[in-house]
């Protein structure tokens, strides 16, 4: 999985108000309280791949050998796997400036942070 976001907010006012673009965006909540808003959202990959691949398993092999179906389905899972386990991005926003063994947390830089919104 990709390196987490971690945004500061000053209170819970702050916390739906930085979540608003990425809710906008199809970010999910997968937990929230008065302290914090954990988002997440998951990339499947691009869709074009998708039809190529299937496009491919179904039509074009099936006239070949049994192996080049099996590798095919294989690469499939592959691409999907990656995209879906390493590629989504999860978003932490919180008011809370130490961790539970009372380090300080690093933050982002909420400027830093680009949504790309998808249409």
């Amino acid at each position: 999985m990709t390196k987490p976001i971690i945004l500061k907010a000053k209170d819970f006012d702050d916390l739906e108000d930085i979540a608003k673009p990425f809710i906008d965006n199809r970010y999910k909540i997968l937990s929230s309280d008065s302290r914090h808003i954990l988002l997440k959202k998951r990339n499947y990959g691009n869709r074009y791949i998708h039809i190529l691949f299937l496009f491919l398993i179904l039509f074009i092999v099936s006239y070949t050998y049994l192996l080049v179906i099996y590798l095919l389905c294989i690469l499939y899972m592959a691409y999907f796997s990656y995209y879906i386990l390493k590629k989504s991005q999860i978003v932490l926003i919180t008011t809370d400036t130490t961790d539970k063994d009372g380090n300080p947390v690093e933050f982002d830089d909420i400027e830093s942070v680009n949504l790309i919104y998808d249409i």
